[in-house]
């Protein structure tokens, strides 16, 4: 007589603790990764005509396609460009005119206007 030995069926892996561990993994990075800030600056667009002349003399900051800047013509660094602007308005209160070229990418021009709202000489105004 002959007794087989019942063969056992392997139960299905249980899906629950990758579920878990995948989850866990998921909250960590969540925490643990750094959310960037965006900062935002202030623009005041005006009236189209509807400008008095100015008795304060100006200053252009030019933004070139290529992310450079120039005080009145002349070729600065961005790291300079505030003490540029500083030393253009000799001691009187200046309007800083920022005027980017047609192709000028939009960072490169709010680093020139923050830069032009650190020098502290005047109001900044943004011109196309």
């Amino acid at each position: 007589m002959r007794i087989e030995a019942q063969t056992r069926r392997r139960a299905a892996p249980s899906l629950t603790p990758l579920i878990d561990v995948v989850f866990l993994l998921l909250l960590f990075f969540m925490l643990a990764s750094t959310f960037a800030r965006f900062a935002s600056v202030d623009i005041a667009i005006g009236q189209e005509g509807g400008g008095a002349p100015s008795d304060r003399p100006a200053v252009l900051v030019s933004v070139t396609q290529e992310g450079g800047y120039a005080v009145n013509g002349t070729a600065v660094e961005l790291a300079a460009l505030a003490q540029a602007l500083a030393d253009a308005a000799a001691e009187e209160e200046v309007r800083i005119i920022v005027k980017p070229s047609a192709s000028a990418r939009a960072q490169d021009v709010l680093q020139a206007v923050e830069r032009a709202k650190a020098a502290a000489v005047g109001p900044v105004v943004l011109i196309n």
